[in-house]
C-alpha cells in the first residue's frame, strides 16, 4: 500500500512539473495581474546594446540613423492601448549620442512594439558616443532587461584589398572622396583593369576639377599616374601646360604622360610642382631627373629584349642645349653581345663622348629626337643555341629613309663631321637589303597606323 501512495505522490509531482515548465514558457502576458509592466524584449542581456557606425551611410551621407528597439508587455494582455515613456541616459566613459525619443505605444489587444530611436551623427570621426535608453516608469520595468545601450561612431576602415599603386596612400578622407566620386564603396573589389583603366583616370579628372574650382587651396588628394603597363588610354591634358612645358617635356603626348609622370613619382598633388611651373631653373631640374630617368628606361628595356617599335613606344623627353645632364651608360652600347656592332662606328664608350654625340644629335634632329635612335641594335634569342644573339634591328628607322646598319652610319657621320677626333675613321657605308628595307617599310606603316 505504501509503495502504491509514492507512485501516486511521483505522479502527481510530475503532473505539477510539466504544468509549471508549460507556464515557463508560455507568453509574457500570462504572467500574474501584479506583474503588469514592460522590458526590452530579447532573450539575453548580450543584446541589449547596437552599434550603428555612420561610415556606413558614406554615399547618401545621413546626418541622422535610426536604432529600432523591441518593447514588450508583462502581464495581461490589454483591450485598451499602453503608453510607455523612455528617457535617455550618459553612459561613463562615453561622450553622450544624441538621440530624438519616439512616443511609444502597444496598441489595445498587443503585447509588443518597435521603437525607433533616432540617433544623430557624431561630431568627431573615429570617437564612439554612447547613450543608454531605459523607461521613464522604472518601477514597472523587468530588472536586467530596463535599459539598451546605443553605440553610435564614423569610423572608416582601410579596406584589405586596398592598392596603394592605383590610389596612393590610404586616408579616411580620400576614401570619402573615391567613393562619392565613384559612387560606390566596394571599387577595391572590382578587376585590376577597371580600377586601372577607369577608375583612375576618372580620380585623376575629378582631382584636377577640384582644384581648379579652389586654385587658391592646397591639391586635396595625391592620385598616382600609372606607367603604360597599368594604363592603356591617354591622360587628358592638364590646364598648366604650355610652351614652356613643351620645350622642357616635348609636345604634351597622353599615352606617354602617364609613365613620365609615374617615373618621377608624380601624382595629382605634385603634378603643377614639377611639370607646370614658369620658372625655368625649376623646369631644368625637373627635365634632367626625367632625362636620366628616360635613359635608366631604355637600359632596362634593352635587357628584357624590347626592340625599335618597344623602345618607340616608351616615354621620352627633350634634351636641352646648355643642361649637364647625369647620363647613364647605354646597354646598347655597353653590352658585351651588342657592343662590337656599335664599337665599329662610335669607338670605345667614354661619358664625355656620349655627352657629345647627345648634344649634337638634339641640336640636329630637335625635339623629336630620342636617345635610343643612335643604337638600332637589338638581342635576338635563338632557340637552338639557347642564347641571345646580337644583330641589327632593322625596324628602327631615320624618316623611313635609313633601316638596321643605315641609320648609325647616318649618325656617325654626322658625328665625325663635328668631332672627327672622337670616331673611328675609314668606315665604310653598309648595305642593306632592298628585301629588309621592303619589311621594314610595311611594319612601320602598320605600327604608325597603330599609334606607336
Amino acid at each position: 500500500m505504501k509503495s502504491r501512495i509514492n507512485k501516486t505522490y511521483i505522479l502527481v509531482l510530475v503532473a505539477l512539473c510539466g504544468i509549471f515548465s508549460a507556464c515557463s514558457h508560455e507568453d509574457p502576458t500570462l504572467f500574474g495581474k501584479e506583474s503588469d509592466g514592460f522590458y526590452f524584449g530579447y532573450d539575453s542581456k548580450e543584446d541589449l546594446s547596437s552599434t550603428i557606425n555612420f561610415a556606413d551611410s558614406i554615399l547618401t551621407e545621413a546626418k541622422v540613423g535610426y536604432v529600432p528597439i523591441r518593447v514588450k508587455l508583462l502581464g495581461h494582455m490589454s483591450d485598451q492601448a499602453t503608453p510607455i515613456k523612455l528617457k535617455a541616459e550618459p553612459v561613463d566613459g562615453y561622450k553622450e549620442a544624441k538621440v530624438t525619443l519616439p512616443d511609444v505605444e502597444v496598441k489595445a489587444g498587443e503585447y509588443e512594439t518597435v521603437a525607433n530611436v533616432a540617433v544623430e551623427c557624431p561630431e568627431q570621426e573615429d570617437t564612439t558616443y554612447a547613450v543608454r535608453i531605459s523607461f521613464e516608469q522604472a518601477d514597472k520595468s523587468m530588472k536586467d532587461f530596463d535599459s539598451f545601450i546605443i553605440y553610435t561612431k564614423e569610423s572608416y576602415e582601410k579596406p584589405s584589398n586596398w592598392n596603394d599603386g592605383y590610389y596612393g596612400p590610404w586616408t579616411a578622407d580620400k576614401f570619402k572622396f573615391i567613393c562619392k566620386t565613384l559612387g560606390k564603396t566596394g571599387f577595391c573589389g572590382d578587376d585590376s583593369y577597371t580600377q586601372t583603366n577607369r577608375y583612375n583616370p576618372t580620380l585623376i579628372y575629378a582631382v584636377r576639377q577640384l582644384h581648379k574650382a579652389n586654385p587658391d587651396e592646397p591639391v586635396a588628394y595625391d592620385i598616382p599616374f600609372l606607367d603604360g603597363t597599368l594604363f592603356y588610354d591617354s591622360y587628358s591634358q592638364p590646364d598648366y601646360w604650355g610652351d614652356l612645358q613643351d620645350k622642357y617635356f616635348g609636345h604634351y603626348d597622353g599615352y606617354g604622360f602617364g609613365t613620365l609622370a609615374s617615373s618621377l613619382g608624380v601624382t595629382t598633388q605634385n603634378e603643377e610642382q614639377v611639370f607646370g611651373s614658369t620658372d625655368e631653373a625649376v623646369l631644368k631640374e625637373s627635365n634632367k631627373g626625367a632625362v636620366r630617368l628616360m635613359l635608366e628606361n631604355y637600359n632596362n628595356k634593352f635587357a628584357q629584349g624590347y626592340s625599335y617599335w618597344g623602345l618607340n613606344s616608351a616615354f621620352s623627353v627633350p634634351m636641352i642645349d646648355g643642361i649637364d645632364y647625369d647620363l647613364v651608360a647605354p646597354a646598347f652600347w655597353t653590352n658585351s653581345l651588342t657592343k662590337p656592332l656599335v664599337e665599329k662606328y662610335y669607338g670605345t664608350y667614354s661619358e664625355q663622348k656620349y655627352k657629345k654625340m647627345l648634344q649634337i644629335a638634339s641640336r640636329e634632329k630637335g625635339s623629336g629626337f630620342k636617345p635610343f635612335l643612335l643604337f638600332p641594335v637589338k638581342l635576338q634569342w635563338d632557340d637552338a643555341t639557347m642564347e641571345n644573339v646580337p644583330m641589327w634591328d632593322t625596324d628602327a628607322n631615320i624618316d623611313w629613309t635609313y633601316y638596321g646598319e643605315e641609320v648609325i652610319y647616318q649618325f656617325y657621320q654626322m658625328f665625325k663631321r663635328e668631332e672627327p677626333s672622337l670616331f673611328p675613321d675609314n668606315v665604310a657605308e653598309p648595305s642593306v637589303s632592298a628585301k629588309l628595307k621592303a619589311k621594314a617599310m610595311a611594319k612601320a606603316k602598320v605600327m604608325s597606323k597603330r599609334g606607336k
